[in-house]
């Protein structure tokens, strides 16, 4: 009688761990905090491990996976794949892209580092980094033909092919997201620089959460439609909310109801549309929803406020003498930074803006200089003054040190993109009611210029708080804690459309 010997346990687990990458994941796990497990989490892995068994069986794959931020995407498609894929294929090239060299280049030396942990050598005795070819942009495997590159849409991938390519993360923030520059500027790099570098047999894998209509992945899902040969993707979406959740929302594992309700206030119903439910739609009507803004009397506002006067100038040729000339603006802001109530369990602060004046004119040069500095004056030395230097308006600064000289230091505001870029980040504020207005007669003539841009006739009191918001977002006032306010939160969120 022949007895068989047992498989010891740990050999099973391990072989376990080489095959499938969510148990990869777990036995290789490095982080202090636990690896949280959503149903998101096992299926983005599984579809994974077919896609590598498509793989070995000489097929092609080509996914997209739409899930919302902080939701683990980074950690199973770029810190922990690159490594196993070279566990298991260490004469296959990997070539990961996301929007900044900077980024791809942080997850690569995550990668190289866990190759090198005693976990990973349990499973892969064999693969090592090669020391002589083990910088973050480009490392090796000793003995081996593999090797991991990492870049950013822009950068150069000439030279680089891949056998598993992986994008992970499309845009830097909202700002670069709308800009058709930078839009233009990546599809060419995912188009022409990485789609060029596959192989004869390969894995593309987009695991990242979508910005805006045109972007990456809006592009490639319009392409599949009209151009028959392009990369047929299959495209997966994880909305955060759904009624097909059973709690509601999709990751109750690490994040709790109140988590995705305050992102959404503070998202706004755009933001929400494509960062949250990975749905992004077309901007439509005006940015800034004026409807819930509060007006105050002055002693309602909150003490040890940092103010600072924003200044848009009327003063080129153009602005001045066509038919309904421009406003000079001169707006005072304060930013209230506030910590949500405490049982969402987000770190993140929320922007307050309180607006006390708004200084506002058609004036000949003189006058509007004569303004500006008297308004200065009664302002005093505890508020600060900036303006833009950018475009048509470079010389602006230099007019207006030149007329404060003495008097007051002028900042110099020099923000990325055209205004409609710099006011996004100020929708959602408008939209969640945390926009302030002491009483004034110019409350009117500021709700009605301001809810109607961009299609109004005027934008000098948008420019205004722009400028305004650009030079203290960086130079914040001390922070305080929101009251909780859970019940008109949650109105309207939960099976909402976004």
């Amino acid at each position: 009688m022949v007895l068989t010997e047992a498989i010891p346990l740990v050999d099973i687990q391990q072989e376990q761990a080489r095959r499938h990458h969510l148990r990869f994941m777990q036995h290789c796990w490095r982080k202090l905090t636990p690896l949280y497990i959503g149903p998101h989490t096992s299926w983005i892995c599984e579809r994974i491990d077919e896609a590598i068994e498509r793989y070995r069986n000489g097929e092609s794959s080509f996914l997209i996976i739409k899930v919302p931020f902080r939701h683990g995407k980074s950690d199973i498609v770029s810190r922990y794949l690159p490594p196993h894929l070279l566990g298991l294929f260490p004469d296959n090239e990997i070539l990961l892209a996301s929007y900044g060299a900077d980024l791809s280049h942080g997850f690569s030396r995550n990668c190289r580092e866990l190759i090198r942990t005693e976990k990973y050598q349990e499973l892969f005795p064999g693969i090592k980094v090669d020391q002589d070819a083990s910088a973050v942009s480009h490392w090796e495997i000793a003995g081996h033909m593999g090797c991991m590159n990492s870049v950013g849409f822009g950068g150069t991938m000439v030279g680089r092919g891949y056998e598993f390519g992986i994008v992970d993360e499309i845009h830097k923030n909202r700002q670069e997201a709308e800009s058709a520059t930078i839009r233009e500027r990546n599809w060419e790099s995912f188009t022409n620089d990485f789609l060029t570098r596959r192989g004869p047999v390969s894995m593309t894998l987009l695991l990242t959460t979508p910005w805006h209509v045109d972007d990456i992945i809006g592009r490639a899902e319009k392409a599949m439609v009209e151009v028959p040969d392009f990369p047929q993707f299959e495209v997966i979406s994880f909305p955060a909310f759904s009624d097909e959740y059973e709690s509601g929302y999709l990751f109750p594992e690490r994040f709790n109801e109140s988590w995705y309700l305050t992102q959404a206030a503070a998202l706004g119903t755009y933001g929400t549309a494509s960062l949250l439910q990975c749905d992004p739609v077309a901007r439509s009507g005006n940015l800034l929803k004026t409807d819930k803004v509060k007006i105050h009397e002055l002693a309602d506002v909150p003490p040890a406020l940092r103010w600072g006067r924003g200044w848009d100038l009327a003063s080129t040729e153009k602005q001045l003498v066509k038919e309904d000339p421009d406003y000079t603006v001169g707006l005072e802001l304060a930013i209230q930074w506030l910590l949500p109530p405490e049982e969402s369990g987000i770190t993140e602060k929320i922007p307050h803006l309180w607006i006390k004046d708004v200084i506002r004119g058609r004036w000949a040069a003189p006058e509007r200089d004569r303004r500006i500095k008297q308004t200065a004056m009664i302002d005093g030395a505890a508020v600060v003054v900036g303006t833009e230097s950018v475009g048509g308006y470079k010389d602006t600064y230099e007019h207006m040190a030149e007329i404060l000289k003495g008097l007051r230091s002028v900042r110099k505001i020099t923000p990325p993109g055209d205004l409609l870029v710099r006011v996004a980040p100020l929708e959602p504020i408008f939209e969640a009611g945390n926009v302030h207005l002491v009483r004034g007669e110019w409350n009117r003539d500021f709700l009605k210029e301001v809810g109607d841009y961009p299609s109004g006739a005027h934008d000098d009191q948008a420019a205004g708080l722009v400028t305004a918001w650009e030079m203290l977002k960086a130079n914040p006032a001390p922070m305080g804690r929101q009251v909780s306010k859970r019940k008109p939160m949650t109105a309207g969120l939960r099976g909402a459309k976004f």
